[in-house]
């Protein structure tokens, strides 16, 4: 009876001891399986407090954030592709302008030539002067530059002449009036005997008078350019042509008598111009005007008749003038004088109005309207062409910059997509691991139970919990490798019987405890066979 108490006490502590040994290191095996797949995704997500609801909005707002950086590019590729057109449609016009002014200047060229062939040579200009002369003495063109409208501007103040007067008197023996007595150390009037013969009206020249004091006025203000060192004017017939078209237009209505007036008619005589000459009409344009022989007094606007008789008294009388505007022309901040010695003419014209007031113009004549008007549209185009070509390169930039925050728009929706996906692979972890223990708590105490009652129960629990805990981590093992969340290797062969525990003291111990408790059972059984 002993023996056999013995004998029972003893198998009973061995399974006792085994299954006590093996409860225990299951029960740490599977508290250090949840607690190291915690630890691995904390490590892995350190935000697994955002919510799902959280991530998906970061998502969406991440979506819309693409799709706005998206219109922004197809707005900006849309305005390159305008403004590219842009550049191309002013290229185009600015090659269209570039053919016109060239033609333009070709034109202008052939029609130069044309008149100056047309002008009195050298030793005709001069037989017209046949000797009148203006005497500069020693100013020079920097004299001209003073705007000030003090008399000391006056260039006859610079050069010694401060005496010198315009003025005209009658001379009761001769019945005629004459020049200032000061006027003959400034100037020269040497009439022909034909000019002192011929008598005029000078408010009804005919043309060929018109053209002899063209001709005279014109080859005067050449003959002061000249000691000037500057250019000579063309003058012709043509230049005479439109000098009368421009007065004809502006100056010749009875209300436009300039003795009264006292002005230039400023809204008509920079107009353009239509006029006749040879078989053709044609236009012209003032480019300025200076007006001479003007009554000094209103009162008394026909006193150019009572001074002027014949040709050679008109010759006198605009040599005064030309004179007057040169040197005494202060009171108009020498912007005569200016005129006159212009470097930007190429023309002149001179005519009397019905009036008997003298108009001297600087003349733009169709073809040089041409180039001038070509010259500004092709700078224009050029201008356009420039301002297109820096609203190109802004769309252009506006683009790249577009660009670039549809790549940084594009990266952070890849980034709120990636997020999402580890949290929501950490939060089926985490309820798995939570399911899993709540399973393992129960069948944990199950298996106690039936541990201390029977072998073959831990035998079971031993072999069939491993293949429960290899699906519940291969389940996922895609998302969980993408994420990092937890490892993905394989368990050793000894590592299968039990869930992943990382302490394989508890393991050998387990398999101890049984391996013991069935040694003692064995060992009895032999000794009650032996008895």
């Amino acid at each position: 009876m002993e023996n056999k108490h013995l004998k029972q006490s003893v198998l009973t502590a061995g399974v006792i001891a085994g299954a006590a040994v093996f409860g225990g290191g299951w029960q740490e095996a599977h508290a250090d399986t949840v607690n190291n797949s915690t630890a691995q995704i904390m490590t892995a997500n350190p935000n697994t407090t955002v919510s799902t609801t959280d991530a998906q909005c970061a998502v969406a707002s991440a979506q819309a954030a693409v799709s706005q950086a998206q219109q922004r590019v197809n707005s900006a590729s849309a305005a390159v592709v305008s403004a590219s057109a842009a550049v191309n449609s002013a290229s185009a016009v600015q090659n269209s302008a570039a053919s016109a002014a060239n033609a333009a200047q070709s034109n202008y060229a052939i029609a130069s030539a044309a008149a100056q062939s047309q002008m009195p040579s050298s030793a005709e200009q001069a037989a017209t002067l046949n000797g009148s002369t203006i005497d500069i003495k020693n100013a020079n063109l920097s004299m001209f530059d003073n705007s000030s409208s003090d008399a000391s501007a006056n260039v006859k103040n610079q050069i010694g002449e401060d005496n010198v007067t315009e003025n005209w008197h009658f001379n009761q023996a001769t019945q005629k009036y004459e020049m200032d007595p000061s006027l003959k150390d400034a100037l020269t009037v040497v009439p022909t005997l034909d000019d002192e013969s011929m008598t005029l009206d000078p408010t009804k020249l005919t043309l060929a008078q018109q053209s002899e004091i063209n001709n005279y006025v014109a080859a005067l203000i050449n003959q002061i350019r000249a000691k000037f060192g500057l250019t000579a004017w063309i003058y012709n017939d043509m230049t005479l042509a439109q000098a009368l078209a421009i007065v004809n237009y502006a100056y010749n209505d009875p209300k436009w008598n300039t003795n009264i007036t006292r002005d230039h008619n400023r809204e008509m005589v920079f107009n353009t111009v239509n006029y006749e000459y040879g078989e053709g009409i044609d236009s012209v344009k003032a480019d300025w005007e200076n007006i001479g022989l003007m009554s000094a007094n209103e009162k008394q606007p026909d006193v150019i008749s009572r001074i002027v008789k014949t040709m050679g008294d008109l010759k006198r009388a605009t040599t005064v003038s030309i004179w007057d505007m040169l040197f005494n022309d202060a009171h108009s901040q020498n912007s005569h004088a200016k005129m006159l010695l212009s470097s930007n003419t190429e023309y002149v014209g001179v005519a009397m109005d019905n009036y008997g007031v003298l108009h001297i113009y600087g003349l733009i004549p169709s073809a040089l309207q041409k180039v001038n008007e070509t010259q500004t549209a092709l700078a224009n185009a050029n201008k356009d062409v420039e301002t297109q070509k820096g609203n190109l390169s802004n769309a252009e930039k506006e683009l790249n910059d577009a660009v670039d925050g549809l790549n940084k728009a594009q990266d952070a929706l890849e980034k709120a997509n990636l997020l999402m996906a580890i949290e929501a692979v950490a939060k089926d972890t985490t309820q798995t691991s939570s399911s899993q223990d709540a399973n393992s708590s129960t069948k944990t105490s199950t298996s106690k139970s039936q541990k201390q009652n029977s072998l073959k129960d831990v035998t079971v629990k031993a072999t069939s919990e491993p293949t429960k805990v290899s699906q519940a981590k291969h389940g996922n093992s895609q998302l969980l490798s993408t994420s990092n969340a937890i490892t993905t290797a394989e368990p050793s062969i000894l590592e299968r019987l039990l869930p992943q525990t990382g302490n394989r003291n508890g393991f050998g111990m387990t398999i101890l405890g049984i391996l013991m408790g069935m040694l003692s059972f064995g060992f009895l059984g032999l000794r009650k066979r032996r008895y």
